[in-house]
């Protein structure tokens, strides 16, 4: 068989593509809006058996976060994280990964990707980070 003929086989499959935001720190490409907030977060290590760590959430999107720390774990950590938005008391909890670390000696912190977490809390995440 050529291959073509197999590629032709295969299912389609419709990859997002990147979208430009025009706000947030270390607005680019992204996969869905961020939005600023300055709000509590607890986070641990998946694999850890430590206390969670008290630190500040100061991005979010329905996909990921950015948090304030001193403490950085390496890329590729996975992390479980929970926090509440401003003006919602539900509690949101997500399991992610560290992608990015900002070790600048201003602001230093850690880019999480979230890769599970409950549709609603998902849903919630996109509604709050709507912009127009």
């Amino acid at each position: 068989m050529a291959p073509m003929d197999i590629l032709r086989h295969l299912p389609f499959i419709r990859v997002a593509q990147p979208v430009r935001f025009p706000a947030g720190t270390g607005a680019g490409n992204r996969a869905a809006p961020r939005r600023e907030l300055a709000a509590d977060v607890e986070l641990r290590e998946a694999n850890g058996v430590d206390e969670a760590l008290p630190l500040r959430l100061c991005e979010v999107s329905a996909t990921g976060a950015f948090v304030r720390s001193e403490l950085l774990l390496p890329v590729g950590a996975p992390v479980e994280m929970s926090f509440r938005l401003a003006d919602r008391r539900d509690l949101i909890r997500a399991e992610g990964r560290v992608v990015r670390v900002d070790d600048d000696g201003e602001a230093p912190g850690m880019g999480i990707q979230f890769e599970r977490m409950a549709p609603e809390a998902r849903a919630t995440l996109r509604e709050y980070t709507l912009w127009s």
